[in-house]
């Protein structure tokens, strides 16, 4: 009996073992292998990163490869592909394949029985811009979505990045990951939204010390980062983070990094990392908040933008423009919480918060668009009148300065509505755990709404009519919750002797929350 017992579990656990294996095959053959991509620089003067990519796990006679026609962040199109030099094809025994250009972002490889197919191509990067790529003797930069193309249909698979640096650089940032084992300075993303989320800047590289908010690693690495008083400038950006990191109460990320990409325009967002130009720090107090607001404003965006989002904003659609009415709150609200992120660190005094608001407010009210354009619309259109447009011919407006000011209108409101018990944080820290953490999404127009009128405990109809058209807005009323108005000249001033709520108001609101 015991034999037979015996027999009977030896069996069994074959059978199980058996079972296993199949199971570990399915699920690895259910898991694409990463598209790799492998970048050179050999010679850096040209202009020309090198790009090698091995894609598997092809099926069919051909397989389509595109560029990114924009990039998370920048709300505009770019003709990245006109950049690409020399695209060629090979199967993985290095084997000549047929390459048709079919479009202005698209390229077909005739394969036929292969799997993998090898591409090798040059991107000419001569532009300084957050939103593009750059190389020369001294430093590279990549925004992924004008390097690495990708297969349509399967942006959801993994890819790995390996960058082969020049002999006379030595250092390597980006948000992506690193991977622990394999070539050196190779990283990885789980999927392509996280690949194009993830620029990259190679050079001889400074990393200043590196600080932690709740237990999360944060660094500031660039390239010739001047002369500045890099203790003060930490403790500054470190205080600034830890008053972001406040507004919702939880860090999303295993690590932050600041990428400062030397002389060079723009600044863009990441879900753990931006993209910002950087040579110092001013030593005057205005110098120093300017940049702090700015470093200040893109960090925020780790939550507002990357996780706090319009549904319209991820996934992403690479082929086209990806529209939202919300802008203005995307970016709009962002800079209204660069301003109390300095506040809130101690980086700014309640009058000078007042007097950013105020310049902010005169820049809506002395711009002609402000009579043809809306807030929804400025945002709709960005991508035909630019996203950095501030009324040309006096016809459009900003959705950063009006999205701005509607910010401060609304939080102002709601703490008048609740007796200052709740403010637009509340609005974040709801719209962050339900829609984010919650349902892994963005949301709807109507579902912000209801969002921000279940904070107030009524309804904001005449509030949203200032984003959605061109009606002029009762400065009095908003302004007065707070016991402020504003002068001739769109400053803020206090009105003589506020009501206790307006002090209340205005004391909760102005209130530095981190030293």
């Amino acid at each position: 009996m015991r034999n037979a017992l015996e027999t009977a579990a030896r069996r069994l656990a074959s059978v199980v073992g058996v079972i296993l294996v199949l199971a570990a095959t399915a699920a690895a053959q259910a898991r694409p292998s990463p598209v790799a991509f492998t970048v050179s620089t050999p010679d850096p003067a040209s202009h020309l990163f090198h790009v090698r990519v091995q894609c598997d796990g092809l099926s069919g006679e051909t397989a389509e490869f595109r560029m990114p026609v924009w990039t998370p962040g920048y709300y505009g199109l770019f003709d990245y592909a006109a950049n690409v030099r020399n695209l060629a094809a090979t199967d993985s025994a290095g084997r000549p394949l047929e390459v048709t250009k079919t479009g202005a972002s698209a390229w077909v490889v005739r394969k036929g029985p292969a799997a993998s197919v090898v591409l090798t191509y040059q991107v000419l990067a001569t532009s300084p811009f957050v939103a593009s790529a750059f190389l020369d003797d001294m430093r590279g930069y990549i925004t992924p979505g004008a390097l690495f193309v990708y297969v349509p249909g399967q942006l959801r698979r993994p890819a790995t990045v390996t960058v082969e640096l020049h002999p006379k650089w030595s250092g390597v940032a980006t948000g992506l990951e690193p991977v622990r084992k394999g070539p050196p300075r190779t990283y990885r993303a789980a999927d392509f939204d996280v690949l194009y989320d993830s620029p990259i800047l190679i050079g001889n590289l400074e990393t200043l010390p590196v600080f932690e908010v709740k237990g999360v690693p944060h660094r500031f690495v660039g390239y010739q980062l001047g002369d500045f008083d890099r203790a003060q400038f930490i403790a500054d950006l470190r205080a600034v983070v830890e008053a972001g990191t406040q507004v919702v109460g939880d860090v999303p990320y295993k690590e932050y990094t600041f990428i400062g990409i030397g002389p060079g325009r723009g600044g863009i967002e990441h879900a753990n990392s931006t993209a910002v130009p950087f040579s110092g720090i001013a030593t005057d107090r205005a110098g120093r908040n300017r940049t702090l607001a700015f470093l200040a404003h893109e960090y925020f965006h780790s939550y507002n933008v990357k996780r706090i989002r319009p549904i319209a904003l991820g996934p992403f659609d690479y082929d086209r423009p990806n529209v939202t009415d919300m802008l203005w709150v995307s970016e709009g609200f962002t800079v209204y919480y660069e301003y109390l992120m300095l506040r809130r660190s101690g980086r700014m005094t309640p009058q000078e918060l007042l007097e950013a608001l105020g310049r902010t407010i005169a820049a809506v009210e002395n711009n002609p668009g402000r009579l043809v354009q809306s807030a929804a619309a400025s945002s709709r259109e960005t991508w035909a009148q630019g996203p950095f447009a501030r009324g040309g011919a006096g016809q459009t407006i900003s959705y950063y300065d009006k999205g701005a000011v509607l910010g401060l209108l609304l939080d102002l409101r709601i703490r008048h509505e609740t007796k200052n018990r709740k403010s637009l944080d509340t609005v974040m820290r709801t719209l962050y755990r339900k829609y984010y953490k919650e349902l892994g999404r963005g949301w709807t127009d109507a579902e912000f709404r209801s969002v921000c009128e279940q904070a107030a405990g009524t309804t904001l109809a005449d509030f949203f009519a200032y984003a959605t058209t061109t009606q002029a807005i009762d400065y009095e009323r908003y302004l007065g919750y707070a016991g402020l108005k504003a002068d001739q000249a769109w400053k803020l001033v206090p009105l003589p002797g506020p009501t206790p709520l307006q002090a209340q108001i205005f004391a909760g609101w102005t209130a530095a929350t981190v030293r």
